[in-house]
């Protein structure tokens, strides 16, 4: 056999894979008498070729010559020429023979040019095509189980733990290469905890090797080159590259492509400002997954976390490029975010776009849409509960954009109100008071006292009062308030009847009486404009039944508890605060009843209140005595 076609050397450590190289590999390829090639078909790194590398060795038995070409190495002529000369060699012998094409980017490169008699092909790409399911028969290949992966690491590192080789098989995707790439450092005498940390820090460095030479076929130089073969190609195969980096920058969960709204957008790339089109992104998507770079779903596209890492590791070193990645996320972000702010009836959107919004670095987005987009997605999370990770990413924001906010403090401001609502959800009221009171403050002085946002900020702040015990002075700023908005909005409208609600919710220590009046005509007020499932509504009949039970009422007051809690548990996410207070209440107040209440039920609200309020609260205390704690 000409050395020039000879197989690589065997691995004799390989591992795993066995119903792949022992019956499903072997068996296609018995199939194989038509003429029809086998493609091994996968992602980058995932082991195609160690896989098909030792599948040929073990049928070298079987086969007169076994050929192999490495279809990726540079300087040795083009795909057709080198399989021509292969076959050249091999004529004139008797009995199947087997070609293995490692590498094949573009099927057209290679399809016109193969045996048509019978020698068995076997073809390893990560090109995830149609068009080799037109041509051949296609095996997927998957990630390695866990215990295979952990089994690899610590056969390459020897006396490496089980807790340290699952932790890093969990960080590197199960892929093979790059625990390959990660086995070489550790060899090296770097630690675990320090791969994992550079991991996070220079992904591109642990995954090009230890050695200089490695590089070449590490994980970090597949993806190099791949994507530095985008970059010199057609302008769409540079519009794919920089579409490739914006949703790199955006991961590492998928990109929902279901949530884009319209069918056209101005975006920017690292060369200039064009209109992209719905069919257009589709089309590039489906491109960067031929080449095997970006895995689509039904709705949405994602690059796997490890390549994603490495891509954005690699964009550092290329401030243009990264510039553009930034610029071009920001607009698709922005294409995908809701209309509405945060409201109940599009949750379900924002839940989708959410992890992409929250993975761009806030000091990256510098348009007034991509701000709001920001700004609305962290309204988002205080509507849902997610108190604590909205204060921490609104802290974050402040800095990232104080140049911005020294110029437009009207953004700051509501940064600020978002923030102090975070902080009331988790009973830090004077955090809540003090910044509630400098946005009143400020919008009162710079937009009048009859304002929208200054009457809403003052609504807040009355709150915040009440919380504090200062009952009087909450009651009469939110009356203040509420009579201002249903004189410019109306009775009727929605910032009234908010208001309203929060009035009646603090007239209950002093007046139930007068505060049940106020909250009932409030709550059919909503029931009738909002609809009874409308979370407003809901906590309007909260605050109404513990009202009742202040009055002395019980027997009105469960009723509307459990009536609540049902129409909560259905209408929001689970474990969601407003849902765990009605719990809460509804429990305690059917154990002062007599009524049984299930100790799995108390437990699982109590605990979620102790994780999203972390002061302490009568109500939580209560619930712990309850549950035994």
């Amino acid at each position: 056999m000409n050395e020039s076609f000879a197989l690589p050397h065997r691995d004799p450590s390989f591992l795993g894979r066995a119903e792949l190289v022992d019956d499903v590999l072997p068996g296609y390829l018995d199939r194989a008498d038509d003429g029809v090639p086998v493609v091994l078909n996968g992602r980058v790194g995932i082991g195609k070729t160690m896989v098909s590398s030792e599948l040929a060795h073990r049928l070298h038995s079987r086969y007169p010559d076994v050929s192999w070409i490495d279809v990726t190495t540079a300087g040795s002529g083009q795909p057709a020429e080198r399989i021509a000369a292969c076959l050249t060699t091999i004529r004139g012998s008797t009995g199947p023979h087997l070609l293995v094409l490692d590498g094949v980017s573009d099927p057209d490169e290679v399809v016109r040019h193969l045996p048509r008699d019978e020698t068995k092909v076997l073809i390893t790409s990560r090109a995830d095509t149609g068009v080799w399911h037109r041509i051949a028969r296609v095996i997927q290949v998957p990630v390695l189980p866990r215990e295979e992966s952990v089994r690899l690491l610590r056969t390459r590192v020897h006396g490496l733990t089980e807790a340290d080789a699952t932790r890093l098989a969990g960080e590197l995707d199960d892929l093979p290469l790059a625990m390959e790439n990660a086995a070489s450092w550790l060899t090296s005498g770097m630690t675990p905890g320090q791969v994992l940390e550079q991991l996070k820090s220079s992904a591109s460095k642990i995954l090009s090797g230890y050695r200089a030479s490695d590089f070449p076929r590490s994980l970090a130089g597949r993806l190099l080159k791949a994507t530095s073969a985008l970059a010199s190609g057609s302008e769409e195969d540079r519009r794919m590259l920089h579409l490739l980096h914006a949703l790199a920058v955006l991961g590492p969960d998928p990109f929902p492509t279901r949530a884009l709204r319209g069918d056209r957008w101005e975006v920017s790339d690292s060369d200039a400002q064009y209109l992209l089109t719905i069919c257009d992104l589709h089309r590039r998507l489906g491109g960067l997954r031929d080449r095997g770079l970006m895995i689509l779903q039904t709705g949405a596209a994602r690059l796997d976390e490890i390549s994603g890492a490495v891509i954005r590791d690699l964009l550092v070193a290329r401030p243009e490029d990264e510039a553009g990645a930034f610029a071009m996320a920001e607009q698709l972000l922005v294409a995908v975010t809701p209309e509405q702010a945060a409201m109940e009836g599009a949750w379900g959107d924002w839940a989708l776009v959410t992890p992409s919004i929250l993975a761009l670095d806030p000091a990256n987005v510098h348009t007034a849409p991509g701000r709001k987009a920001i700004l609305d997605t962290y309204g988002y999370l205080v509507d849902i509960g997610r108190y604590k990770e909205a204060i921490d990413g609104l802290r974050n924001l402040r800095t990232a954009w104080a140049d911005h906010f020294a110029q437009c403090r009207a953004d700051e401001l509501v940064v600020m109100s978002v923030l102090a609502r975070a902080h009331f959800g988790r009973g830090h009221y004077e955090d809540a008071e003090r910044l509630n009171l400098q946005v009143y403050w400020e919008r009162e002085q710079n937009l009048g006292p009859s304002d929208p946002s200054a009457l809403a900020a003052s609504a807040y702040c009355a709150l915040d009062l009440g919380a504090k015990g200062h009952h009087s002075d909450a009651c009469q700023l939110a009356k203040d308030s509420w009579l201002e908005q249903c004189k410019i909005f109306g009775e009727e409208s929605r910032p009234a009847m908010r208001t309203g609600s929060y009035l009646a919710r603090l007239q209950t220590p002093q007046d139930p009486d007068l505060a049940y009046q106020l909250g009932l005509h409030i709550h059919r007020l909503q029931i009738a404009h909002l609809g009874v499932r409308h979370q407003h509504t809901l906590d309007t009949a909260h605050h109404l039944a513990l009202c009742l039970v202040a009055l002395n009422d019980f027997r009105k007051a469960l009723p509307l508890l459990e009536e609540t809690l049902k129409y909560r548990q259905e209408t929001l996410p689970p474990g969601h605060p407003d849902t765990l207070w009605t719990a809460a209440h509804c429990y305690l107040l059917s154990a002062d009843l007599g009524r049984p209440v299930h100790q799995s039920a108390v437990r699982w609200t109590c605990d979620g209140l102790r994780r999203i309020f972390d002061r302490d609260h009568h109500v939580v205390r209560r619930l712990m005595a309850m549950a035994k704690y």
